[in-house]
C-alpha cells in the first residue's frame, strides 16, 4: 500500500540524492522506508522534504515513500498491517491505541508544541479564553472539540459554556464566517490558520501557552518488529533530527527547498514564508535538549483531561508506551554535518534560492 513520494517531492529525488552522497548507482541501492505523517503535501511538516531534497535520508541509505495521508484509516492501522514502518500520532491517538492494546512505541517527539488551537479575528472584542462564554466556536473537525474543551478548562469553563459548529478547512469559507460572525472563533490547526490569514483575516491566537505544550505529533512505530527495523528507524530519525536543525541553521535555504518541492504553496505572497516560519519556530522547534526527547511528565500530565471527557477509561502508565532508546542516535550529529548538506544543496540549486 506504500505510495512514492509526493510527485513534487519524488521529481530529482534520486538524481539530487544521488549528488548530494554518492554516485546514481548507489542511489538505487537505498532502502525503502515507508512513512506516514499528516498533510505530506505541504510545507509544514518541513523536514521531510528537506530530508529528501538535501540528502539526510539518503545519508542514511534511505528512500523514504510518504504514504497518503488523506485516509479514513487510522495510522496505526498501517503500523499494524506492516505497510508502514513509522507514523505520526497525535497524542490522544497515543493513548486510545494504547487503551486498545495495540502494541506500539512513542519513539520520538517531532512536535512538543501542538499546533491545534483556538483563535479569533484580530479586531475582535475576546481577547481571551474567558470571552468565549455564550459565543460560537468553528470546528475544523469533530477532533477539534477535545481541544477546545481542554483549553476551556484553563479557565474554568466547560464545552456546555459556548456552541460549536463543524465549519471545515477551506480557507475562504472560514474567513467569511470569521467576517460575518457565523462563528466568533475558530479551532483548528496552524495550516488552518494560514489559510484564513491568506483569505484576508488577521487572527489572534487565545490558546494559552500550558495548554499547547503537549506531544502534538509523535513518532510512532509497531513494537513487535522495533528491533528488526532499528537500524532504518534510528537512521529515519536522525535525518529528521538534521532536517529540523536545517531551519534553523539557514531557513532561507529550507524555504528555497519547500518552494522548488511544492511551489502552489508559495503563490500567494507570504504564504510560503509563514507556514515555513511557524513550523521551524513554533511547532517543530525542540523544547528540550535533544531533538525528540521524550517527556514522560507531559505525557502524564495530558491524561486527565483526556479520562474526563470520555477519551480514555484511566490513566495509562506512560512507561509501557514511551521508549527512550532512539534518542541517543537521533541526535548523533553535529551542525557541520547538517551545514555540509545545506550547502551542497544550495551549489546544485543556485537559481532557485530564496534571496
Amino acid at each position: 500500500m506504500a505510495v512514492s513520494l509526493h510527485a513534487r517531492f519524488i521529481a530529482g529525488a534520486i538524481v539530487g540524492a544521488a549528488a548530494l552522497t554518492a554516485s546514481l548507482a548507489q542511489a538505487q541501492e537505498l532502502k525503502e522506508f515507508n512513512f506516514m505523517s499528516p498533510n505530506f503535501a505541504t510545507c509544514g511538516p518541513f523536514a521531510q522534504v528537506v530530508g529528501d531534497e538535501m540528502g539526510f535520508f539518503a545519508d542514511e541509505g534511505l528512500k523514504v515513500n510518504l504514504l497518503n495521508s488523506d485516509t479514513s484509516i487510522p495510522f496505526v492501522a498501517f503500523l499494524a498491517n506492516g505497510d508502514a514502518d513509522l507514523v505520526t500520532l497525535d497524542a490522544g491517538q497515543v493513548l486510545q491505541a494504547v487503551t486498545a492494546k495495540q502494541p506500539i512505541k512513542v519513539l520520538y517527539e517531532a512536535y512538543q508544541f501542538a499546533s491545534d488551537g483556538l483563535v479569533v479575528p484580530a479586531d475582535s472584542d475576546i481577547k481571551g479564553l474567558a470571552g468565549l462564554k455564550g459565543k460560537t466556536v468553528g470546528l475544523a473537525s469533530d477532533r477539534d472539540q477535545l481541544t477546545t474543551v481542554i483549553a476551556l478548562q484553563s479557565v474554568g469553563l466547560s464545552g456546555a459554556d459556548i456552541k460549536t459548529a463543524v465549519v471545515g478547512q477551506s480557507g475562504p469559507v472560514l474567513a467569511a464566517a470569521l467576517r460575518d460572525k457565523t462563528i466568533d472563533a475558530f479551532a483548528g490547526s496552524i495550516s488552518d490558520r494560514v489559510g484564513i490569514e491568506s483569505a484576508g483575516v488577521a487572527l489572534l491566537n487565545i490558546t494559552p501557552a500550558e495548554v499547547s505544550m503537549n506531544p502534538a505529533n509523535s513518532f510512532a512505530a509497531w513494537a513487535p518488529t522495533l528491533e528488526e527495523k532499528r537500524p532504518m528507524i534510528a537512521g529515519f530519525m536522525r535525518a529528521w533530527a538534521k532536517s529540523v536543525h536545517a531551519g534553523v541553521v539557514d531557513t532561507k535555504a529550507v524555504m528555497s527547498a519547500c518552494k522548488k518541492r511544492i511551489p502552489e504553496q508559495w503563490e500567494k505572497p507570504g504564504n510560503g514564508e509563514r507556514v515555513v516560519n511557524t513550523s521551524v519556530f513554533t511547532t517543530q522547534i525542540r523544547r528540550t535538549v535533544k531533538y525528540g526527547e521524550l517527556q514522560p511528565d507531559v505525557w502524564e500530565n495530558i491524561q486527565p483531561s483526556y479520562v474526563e471527557l470520555g477519551e480514555i477509561p484511566e490513566k495509562i502508565d506512560v512507561g509501557t508506551f514511551l521508549d527512550d532508546s532512539f534518542t541517543d542516535a537521533a541526535n548523533d550529529f553535529t551542525t557541520a554535518d547538517v551545514k555540509k548538506n545545506i550547502k551542497a544543496w544550495k551549489e546544485a540549486n543556485k537559481d532557485i534560492l530564496i534571496p
